[in-house]
């Protein structure tokens, strides 16, 4: 058998995916069936080697020590015990850093596609994470601050970008008043006016042979 592979298979389907790949259940059931497996092995060989150290023993009772010929078995068990609890924890771990990421990216806005690659313990983290983070943002001294603003320093102030979801309407920006919004159209506005539509994917900005 080749122990631990299905928890080694769960982290290549992170590397392989640009985000993230569907949430794996049966792979998540079948690991923790193989450590329920292993740990079950571990107590069988402990009581049958109790079992005889008992029969053996002139006074009774006790723990008997694990004879040497048994002791690389046991050791592999524990051993596939805690690689598959390690593929697991990174599993979920990354994939929590990724929820984490998009929330400030997206400003909450959890698009459809992305929730029909997650569990549903992801999605209700994502919407729990996400109330967490805008009480924060909304209270304090620091309550005025933008939290859904670029983390890193913008290189310019205003942004070329093409509108490519239909419906967006008008909106009102600082210093060029109110712009429509067409699909196809293509404009030159405040990087603050506009950023949150980018990272919803409602606009496209544009750079190199793309700009004016």
């Amino acid at each position: 058998m080749n122990y631990g592979q299905r928890g080694v298979d769960l982290l290549r389907e992170l590397k392989r995916s640009d985000w993230l790949p569907s949430y794996n259940e049966d792979s998540v059931r079948a690991t923790i069936q193989e450590i329920n497996l292993h740990t079950a092995e571990l107590h069988d060989i402990v009581r049958a080697n109790n079992r005889v150290g008992n029969d053996t023993s002139t006074g009774g009772g006790g723990s008997a020590p694990v004879p040497i010929e048994m002791r690389p078995v046991m050791l592999l068990h524990e051993v596939s015990i805690k690689r598959n609890k390690r593929c697991l924890l990174a599993y979920h771990a990354h994939r929590i850093d990724k929820l984490r990421a998009l929330r400030w990216e997206t400003a909450g806005n959890l698009a459809t596609p992305m929730k029909f690659v997650l569990s549903e313990a992801e999605v209700d983290f994502f919407h729990e994470y996400d109330k967490l983070a805008s009480r924060h943002a909304i209270g304090g001294s620091m309550g005025g601050l933008d939290w859904n603003a670029d983390q890193n320093p913008p290189e310019e102030n205003f942004i070329q970008v093409r509108v490519v979801q239909a419906g967006l309407g008008k909106i009102e920006t600082e210093m060029c008043g109110v712009v429509e919004l067409e699909v196809g159209s293509m404009h030159y506005l405040p990087r603050s006016d506009v950023e949150h539509l980018v990272r919803q994917g409602a606009l496209v900005q544009l750079g190199g042979e793309e700009s004016f």
